[in-house]
């Protein structure tokens, strides 16, 4: 692969840096070891490759701005210029010069006006302002190199401008006008370019970063018997990264100010989603540009996201740090995306009757014996019936979370992981018992299984399989329609079918079963035999069914 090399046993990627860039990048080359196992190496190479080319683009980036444009070209013009003619004036005297001034002075202001607007040309431009291109380059105020990589005409259409303010402020010092006037071409008046700076992170001093404060927040969070969610933990880290990809690199934390996370806002809502998968090895910023210079670019974070996960969790580790002594204030307090109130369309949305029929009435459920139904099989159809989401939910359960309480078979999430109102009871509906779904558990039992989903590794995998492939094959082509969208179809038909809103509430995990006996209005009924009664309601009319 080109840019990895081998030496020694051990994979590196090695990328040259061009001499014109060894100044701002600060090496003379990008090195990044890979290890010694070869199919681990190409899998990281990519990644590692295009960071790098990146970073060498963002260089040259930088060194192309630190070139002399037509604005510092035509200052340096201007400056050298009454320069001379301080000489002038010190050698021969100011009445001198003046008076040369007043016999040719409008006559070359004309010229140069046509020159200036591009009505004299060629070699009598030449002979005008060709001069002052040579001085340039001779007195080393712009290189040669800059100066040719300008197209001649625009070149010497600019000094012509830069050439009319000489004449008016020579014609100033003529009268002794002790106030110039305000220069009039726009060339002299833009603002210089900032100085050029090494590409990485600003000097900010010394400190805590986000990511030391944030392994402190965790620690305390897991101290004792308490838990945090895995899931919630590599968010925050992610969080965290994406901030000071931002942020050029980790700095300290105090040196955050409100103003980084304002701009930050802004770039996250022109970031790929996804885009660490997207454009392996970039970073945020890198990755936004890579996006923008796509035929048709990824769609960007939603705003919803944006201010529920990546602002929401910067915030509560800097209220976190504030709180211990650590940050003096919240940079990221109160900085949102501004939704608005009016109507959006809805990113997810659930399955119609059409949707289902296609997705339960296809070959691959209607072909397979149940006896002989999969992971996939069983994920589809447990994710309607429960509301349980998928790798959070679904992915966890272990045989022995399938049981019975008060007389009710229900599945025990009890390894959800979003909040406490998701380690819940679900009835088994009797839909999935005329399925064999009970029989199934049993038959995993007998072999010694633990999980009931224990080939669902990595946690997205039926997440993908779904979207990638299936969701297609059946002709389900709303891109609003995902796996979540079971729980969705689930939470409308509850409604549909007329359940107690606390009760479908119960079911689907958005009020704490802990507490569930205040929302139940017959004392005679129990929270788990309601949740059953609610959701044994439900008819999704399956074609899996017929026949039963």
């Amino acid at each position: 692969m080109k840019h990895v090399s081998f030496a020694r046993g051990r994979y590196a990627v090695r990328i040259t840096v061009p001499p014109e860039l060894r100044q701002i990048v600060g090496k003379r080359e990008l090195v990044e070891p890979l290890g010694a196992d070869k199919k681990a190496a190409e899998k990281r190479a990519h990644g590692v490759i295009a960071g790098f080319l990146a970073h060498l683009d963002e260089a040259r980036a930088k060194l192309d701005a630190s070139r002399p444009n037509l604005s510092t070209i035509a200052k340096a013009h201007y400056r050298l210029e009454l320069a001379a003619d301080d000489q002038g004036r010190a050698a021969a005297g100011t009445r001198s010069v003046a008076t040369v001034n007043r016999h040719f002075g409008a006559e070359r202001a004309t010229l140069l006006r046509l020159v200036a607007a591009g009505q004299i040309v060629g070699e009598e431009a030449e002979a005008l302002v060709g001069y002052a291109v040579d001085a340039l380059a001779e007195t080393g105020l712009v290189s040669r190199d800059h100066l040719q990589a300008h197209d001649r005409g625009t070149l010497l259409r600019s000094l012509a401008e830069a050439q009319l303010d000489v004449l008016t402020r020579m014609a100033e010092r003529d009268q002794g006008v002790a106030i110039p006037t305000p220069l009039q071409s726009p060339l002299l008046t833009q603002a210089d370019q900032p100085p050029v700076a090494p590409v990485g992170p600003a000097d900010r001093g010394k400190g805590a970063t986000l990511g030391d404060i944030l392994a402190a927040f965790h620690r305390e969070r897991t101290a004792g018997n308490r838990t945090l969610a895995e899931k919630t933990m590599e968010e925050h880290r992610v969080a965290v990264r994406m901030l000071e990809e931002f942020l050029g690199g980790k700095v300290p934390a105090r040196s955050i100010t409100r103003q980084d996370m304002l701009d930050y806002k802004q770039a996250l809502l022109s970031t790929p989603s996804r885009y660490s998968i997207r454009f392996p090895g970039l970073t945020l910023p890198q990755a936004i540009k890579a996006n923008a210079k796509r035929a048709e670019p990824f769609d960007t974070l939603d705003p919803q996201t944006i201010n529920m996960k990546w602002l929401s969790h910067v915030s509560t580790i800097c209220k976190w740090a504030m709180n211990n002594g650590l940050l003096d204030a919240n940079p990221a307090a109160g900085v949102r995306v501004d939704e608005g109130k009016g109507y959006k369309e809805p990113t997810r949305v659930p399955f119609t009757q059409d949707d289902l029929d296609r997705l339960f009435g296809s070959a691959f459920y209607q072909e397979t014996p149940r006896a002989k139904w999969g992971t996939q099989h069983w994920a589809l159809v447990l994710a309607l019936y429960t509301g349980a989401r998928s790798s959070s939910e679904l992915a966890r359960i272990r045989l022995s979370d399938v049981y019975q309480e008060q007389g009710v078979d229900v599945i025990n999430l009890a390894l959800a992981s979003k909040n406490v109102r998701s380690k819940r009871l679900v009835p088994v509906h009797t839909h999935l018992k005329d399925l064999g779904f009970l029989d199934h558990v049993e038959r995993l039992r007998k072999k010694g299984g633990e999980r009931l989903f224990p080939d669902w590794e990595p946690e997205d995998k039926v997440n993908r399989w779904f979207l990638r492939t299936y969701r297609d094959e059946v002709g389900v082509t709303d891109r609003r329609k995902v796996f979540h969208s079971f729980r969705h179809t689930l939470k409308t038909a509850l409604a549909r079918y007329g359940v107690n809103r606390d009760v479908s509430d119960l079911i689907t995990g958005h009020k704490d079963q802990s507490v569930g006996g205040i929302y139940i209005g017959d004392a005679s009924v129990t929270m788990v035999q309601a949740m059953s009664d609610g959701l044994n309601r439900v008819d999704f009319k399956l074609p899996i069914m017929k026949g039963k």
